[in-house]
């Protein structure tokens, strides 16, 4: 059986492949999905960086997946798989970003690599966010939580990465993620200005298609204040 850790970028599964290394644990490959210019810029950057700490001091590597949701969002623009908010109605698209750029490419990946077989898929859910927990609907797959196991809380993740002499990263999803406040939305587009135009772009694509199918218009970056920053992926793919 092949054990592989699904690794966001976020806090939880950088203190999961941060106690794997450290500990010795018998981890076949660390897996990351890059979402290219639909990542928070801060996550890709933080994940290079912890990419060459595993190198540089462990002999360890992270395999990159890359799927181009921005891209094919401009390029199919009546294909909308972020939930996004409507701008006058109160609505929510149908959330399949997860499913379709996450979890479906990491399968395959690994049916793939581990032809014939089974997985030990680690997912970083810390014991606070139990409730996130998922059993896997790929036949030769098994998701495992190695922090809920531990009962390792996320507060607990912060400490064991700052024990290993590294910074802790900031939350982890696309940068236009709705389920991001719109204050997390806000520091992303100041420290990178070039996000405010690619969310106009985005959105006036989109829109111009949604109009001449005579749908309602949505928002890609957030400006109300009532939805604050919750859970952001059912699986833990996206924010661990």
């Amino acid at each position: 059986m092949a054990t592989v850790i699904s690794y966001g970028g976020g806090i939880q599964s950088t203190a999961l492949a941060v106690l794997a290394v450290l500990e010795g644990w018998d981890v076949d490959e660390i897996v990351h999905v890059d979402l290219l210019d639909a990542e928070s810029p801060a996550t890709r950057e933080y994940v290079a960086r912890f990419r060459e700490w595993l190198r540089r001091d462990h002999g360890r590597d992270i395999t990159i997946i890359e799927r181009d949701l921005y891209g094919d969002m401009l390029a199919r623009p009546g294909f909308t798989p972020v939930p996004w908010h409507g701008r006058r109605e109160k609505f929510m698209l149908k959330r399949q970003c997860t499913r379709e750029y996450k979890v479906q490419p990491l399968t395959r990946y690994l049916y793939d690599r581990y032809s014939g077989d089974c997985i030990r898929l680690m997912l970083g859910i810390s014991v606070d966010e139990y409730h996130r927990m998922r059993d896997s609907s790929a036949a030769r797959i098994e998701h495992v939580y190695p922090l809920v196991d531990r009962r390792l809380t996320r507060w607990q993740c912060r400490d064991i990465i700052e024990r290993a002499g590294l910074v802790v990263p900031s939350k982890s999803s696309c940068w236009f993620c709705p389920y991001r406040s719109v204050r997390s939305q806000l520091a992303l587009v100041q420290h990178y200005p070039r996000l405010r135009e690619m969310a106009q772009v985005l959105e006036d694509r989109i829109n111009t298609e949604r109009r001449l199918r005579g749908q309602d218009e949505i928002v890609v970056l957030r400006s109300d204040t009532g939805v604050e920053q919750g859970d952001f992926c059912e699986a833990g793919y996206c924010d661990s």
